[in-house]
């Protein structure tokens, strides 16, 4: 098999991840560009939900809201993702599966990648600026780092 071949089967399974935001819609037109050229290939979507955390003493009733929104955001992130995929296949991407979880989103996009042995990550990046970035890092640098494929970050 030529260097070609091979980086084509790498390129059969792509993940993209999304948080719906304009930075990584870039990322799944990139993604979507790449699966397009091979009808073979599948595209997934990844979206995390990341969970709010219940008060360890809820003297006030917080965590049935808070649970409740959990619930919801999950709820939301499936419909996002359903027409996602959705508009995409309409463009005439045939093999689009959709994944949405909650935890982590470094977490669940690494999970996610080992699950569907996928060849490549791609990802939008938030500019957070220099203060927020250093604190909070960026979940494409740490997916980039962790990551057992090749992690495509899109700007």
């Amino acid at each position: 098999m030529t260097q070609d071949n091979k980086t084509m089967q790498h390129l059969k399974r792509i993940l993209v991840a999304t948080d719906f935001s304009e930075e990584s819609e870039k990322a799944v037109d990139f993604a979507a560009e790449l699966v397009s050229r091979d009808n073979e290939s599948t595209l997934y979507i990844v979206h995390a939900v990341k969970q709010s955390v219940v008060p360890m003493s809820d003297d006030f009733g917080a965590a049935e809201y808070i649970i409740d929104d959990n619930e919801q955001l999950l709820k939301e992130g499936k419909v996002k993702t359903k027409n996602l995929a959705a508009s995409l296949k309409k463009k005439g991407i045939k093999n689009v599966q959709t994944v949405v979880s909650m935890g982590d989103p470094e977490s669940v996009i690494l999970n996610a990648a080992e699950e569907f042995k996928v060849g490549l990550i791609v990802m939008g990046t938030r500019k957070h600026g220099f203060k927020k970035g250093i604190f909070l890092g960026s979940v494409s640098e740490r997916v980039s780092a962790n990551s057992p494929v090749s992690v495509l970050v899109v700007r």
